[in-house]
């Protein structure tokens, strides 16, 4: 799928962009270790929904260049302020997965007038979440250094991905597999989960229950990161208007492991809004 590119802050940033310019704008954010081609599948359906679908590779991810300084959650953060402005985008509908939307919802939580409605994935920002056992050895100091170093073997990382996800076509697995090449690519993913204090977001379930616009939140039944039962927390705890959907027989990559049922909420959630 054909990327755009454009310079922010000296930084070369990938992403694609498809639909009419004039059409109600959908920013679509992805997690670790992703790129914008998570959204390959989802892309075109927004798009015949009527949508300008617009959808970056992340600072370090894909194949845009890493931030000069700590890629942090807060400069993630910071990146979605400075690529909207780019892009002009002044109000949109937000799309999240993953570290997407705890980059996302906190940042949704902060500039809520100027979202229109929120699709969420297969991501928390709740007090009660417990790291996976991957993302415990990413937030230890050495210790992770070492696994990033097994974790760039290409070959070793093609096998463990399509094992979780048989059918991740080679064109996404290649992007994907990008920030984990080198030791100072891979440090965007130390760096980021080494940031992700949950302590910060204590508050946010209040700024959470004061955004009343439409949201739908989708999961994957059998999700090893995050268990489905942080799809009703998050509706439970900071969005009690949300449609809330479990996809049974998916995991955590549902983009890519059943596009179709996450299309067909995609359509029902645009179709309301």
């Amino acid at each position: 799928m054909e990327k755009k590119n454009m310079i922010i802050n000296g930084k070369k940033l990938s992403y694609i962009e498809k639909g009419n310019v004039n059409d109600p704008p959908v920013l679509l954010l992805h997690g670790v270790p992703e790129s914008s081609l998570l959204w390959r599948e989802m892309i075109p359906c927004l798009v015949s929904c009527g949508f300008r679908t617009i959808a970056p590779d992340l600072p370090g991810f894909g194949q845009s260049e890493p931030f000069d300084e700590s890629s942090t959650w807060e400069r993630y953060e910071q990146f979605i302020s400075d690529f909207t402005r780019e892009l002009k985008l002044d109000k949109f509908h937000l799309i999240v997965h993953d570290w997407g939307g705890l980059i996302g919802l906190k940042w949704a939580c902060d500039h809520r007038e100027r979202i229109l409605s929120l699709f969420v994935s297969n991501t928390t920002i709740s007090g009660d979440y417990k790291w996976h056992s991957l993302a415990q050895i990413w937030r230890t100091p050495n210790v992770g250094e070492k696994i990033m170093k097994r974790m760039s073997d290409d070959s070793q990382f093609q096998t463990d991905m399509k094992n979780s996800i048989p059918n991740i076509v080679d064109e996404t697995l290649e992007d994907f597999y990008r920030v984990f090449r080198t030791p100072e690519s891979s440090k965007v993913i130390l760096d980021l989960y080494r940031s992700g204090n949950i302590e910060k977001v204590k508050s946010y379930n209040q700024k959470l229950n004061q955004i009343k616009i439409p949201v739908t939140i989708i999961w994957g039944e059998n999700d090893p990161y995050i268990p489905f039962e942080f799809a009703y927390k998050l509706q439970k705890e900071g969005l009690p208007h949300a449609q809330v959907h479990i996809i049974q027989n998916a995991g955590h990559f549902i983009q890519i492991e059943v596009p179709d049922k996450v299309n067909f909420y995609i359509q029902q959630h645009f179709k309301n809004v």
